[in-house]
């Protein structure tokens, strides 16, 4: 817990963070201090590649693209996503800022509160009141029903990775189920978001005016939930008889050989048009990083077991198996980095879905560690690994997605 702190004292603190970049947060609110210098410095913009200026654009400017601008493969079947949830949702502009905040909030993001607090205020028209009031949650005076069940669902999200019952009822009131989906995606897009900004050490321009609060005290630091999860579906899946022809056209690849529709597939068609962006990045998570085979199902499968997301975790037991895991080592992914049989390898893939569970940071101490083994965009992909599949499970808790049958269970 912090102080309240004295409004000259603050004014010094903020000083500090447009002097030495982003503010190291106090180890006693449970999370590490963030950096203060970048871990991965900025490309040079004297020497860019025809990928990296395609990628730059006219955003050379700002430190989170200049960052990621080393690892184009990955921002390009990224970024279609985040465009879609930043410029082509149905959501207010209000809701989806409230989202993003709240989460950069909760992750203790210093770069993406900076960024969202701006364009909350440009865009949404937010005050400064009510972008710090994004901090203070749910309970503070002065929101509407709507804003308050945004900001538990946020919450939800990351502390219980699912939305409660009571939110989603909240939520359903004023949006529609595809527009509830968009509101998660937000939320989890800003999540992996976070995970990348606080482990790269991403600073925070010279030029930025907006700063996340230090006078609340901090959120406290996620955990393997212990929430009931859904025994039905809330969004049900779409049978495959029922299939507009622009949904049997974009599903046409997951159609089974008996006819049939995976349930993440059914149930995420109810959205063609997140649908495309959503597996573009999974794909490339999935089939085409540059991780091996080993440390993708480490990390999918300790992500899978700190959200609870069953279907993930029961759709990835093969897939582990022919990355050359035993089933001996996929029990023991349940038991976690200080299991005993890990090499120090596998250890430290195991702690960073942890650690980035917890705080949404890796620790020196394991970014030390991966960099023996893994290049800089290798270790990149670890985070977005971890990030985009801690939002499928998000989707799949939220959803009620159900696992077919004749899939293992997840060990409890």
């Amino acid at each position: 817990m912090r102080r309240r702190i004295a409004a000259p004292v603050a004014a010094i603190l903020t000083a500090l963070v447009l002097i030495g970049g982003c503010m190291s947060l106090s180890p006693s609110g449970g999370f590490s201090p963030r950096l203060a210098v970048p871990r991965l410095d900025v490309v040079d913009e004297t020497n860019l590649t025809e990928a990296q200026r395609d990628m730059l654009g006219s955003r050379a400017n700002l430190n989170i693209y200049r960052t990621l601008a080393h690892h184009t493969d990955l921002y390009n079947r990224w970024s279609p996503l985040g465009q879609f949830l930043l410029n082509g949702s149905s959501i207010s502009p209000r809701h989806r800022e409230i989202a993003m905040l709240r989460l950069g909030w909760l992750c203790q993001s210093p770069y993406e509160w900076a960024q969202h607090a701006r364009i909350a205020k440009a865009s949404a028209g937010m005050t400064d009141a009510e972008v710090h009031r994004i901090a203070e949650g749910a309970d503070a005076t002065g929101w509407s029903d709507m804003d308050r069940a945004v900001i538990r669902m946020a919450d939800d999200l990351r502390y219980d990775t699912m939305i409660s019952d009571a939110t989603w009822a909240e939520l359903r009131k004023g949006y529609s189920d595809t527009q509830v989906m968009e509101l998660l995606f937000t939320s989890a897009q800003y999540q992996l978001v976070s995970m990348a900004l606080n482990t790269l050490g991403v600073q925070v321009e010279p030029t930025a005016v907006d700063f996340m609060p230090f006078d609340l005290p901090l959120p406290r630091a996620a955990s393997r939930p212990t929430t009931p999860r859904l025994t039905s579906s809330r969004i049900a899946p779409v049978a495959v008889t029922a299939l507009t022809p622009q949904q049997r056209f974009i599903v046409a690849a997951q159609i089974q050989p008996d006819g049939s529709l995976l349930n993440l597939y059914g149930t995420m068609i109810n959205h063609p048009t997140l649908y495309a962006p959503r597996v573009r990045f999974g794909s490339y998570l999935q089939r085409d990083s540059m991780l091996d085979p080993e440390t993708r199902e480490l990390l999918i499968m300790r992500t899978a077991w700190n959200i609870r997301a069953e279907y993930e975790w029961a759709h990835h037991v093969e897939a582990a198996k022919t990355a050359g895991l035993s089933d001996a080592q996929i029990a023991r992914i349940a038991q976690g980095p200080g299991a005993s049989g890990w090499t120090e390898k596998q250890r430290a893939v195991l702690t960073a879905a942890d650690e980035l569970r917890r705080e949404a940071f890796v620790s020196d101490a394991t970014w030390n560690t991966l960099a023996k083994y893994y290049p800089i965009k290798e270790r990149i992909e670890i985070v977005y690994t971890v990030g985009g599949y801690s939002m499928t499970g998000l989707a799949i808790n939220s959803f009620g997605i159900q696992v077919e049958p004749g899939y293992p269970a997840m060990p409890r």
